[in-house]
């Protein structure tokens, strides 16, 4: 059963086990897909197919667990706050997605870690479509990320409050 979200003042341990995987193979992805050879493709779209996985996981975690309430802040910073959160939700899962169309349709034979066939079609212009919205989704997500982690900056040291420390693995709020 879903507790109210007041009780709380931490995220709990899924919660913020969910939150540092996803964040850390989303930085990596970013990273490899600016860089992306052909020798790391395969490892790019496995991961991506793991990153759509937790973030099915984390969605479904999220909505069955209770959140912390948000510390108070000016209105306009909490629906900033919702809003970069659900920016984030909503650009970290629909990139594999995206990503999949994307090699799905593609003139080539991708492989995700180099066993699992990816490619159902050529269909040169479904191909392009999906490139193109993973290009700017990846775009967002940078823009996302970084205002996230700025954010958390902010409140952490600027304002010291608790905002960053809910979600810290091993911090006491």
């Amino acid at each position: 059963m879903k507790e109210t979200a007041s009780v709380h003042t931490s995220f709990g341990t899924p919660m913020k086990t969910l939150h540092w995987a996803t964040a850390v193979l989303v930085l990596i992805m970013l990273y490899g897909g600016f860089t992306m050879s052909r020798e790391t493709a395969t490892m790019h779209f496995g991961t991506g197919l793991v990153v759509l996985v937790l973030m099915v996981a984390w969605l479904a975690t999220r909505r069955a667990s209770a959140r912390p309430a948000y510390t108070p802040m000016p209105r306009w910073q909490e629906i900033a706050a919702k809003a970069t959160h659900h920016g984030l939700y909503a650009a970290v899962t629909l990139q594999p997605i995206f990503g999949l169309l994307l090699v799905t349709t593609s003139k080539n034979e991708p492989v995700a870690y180099g066993v699992i066939p990816l490619k159902i079609a050529r269909n040169d212009m479904l191909h392009e479509i999906g490139e193109w919205l993973h290009v700017i989704n990846a775009y967002a997500i940078v823009g996302l990320v970084a205002l996230h982690i700025l954010a958390a900056l902010y409140h952490h040291l600027v304002l010291k409050d608790n905002v960053l420390k809910r979600m810290l693995p091993f911090a006491k709020v």
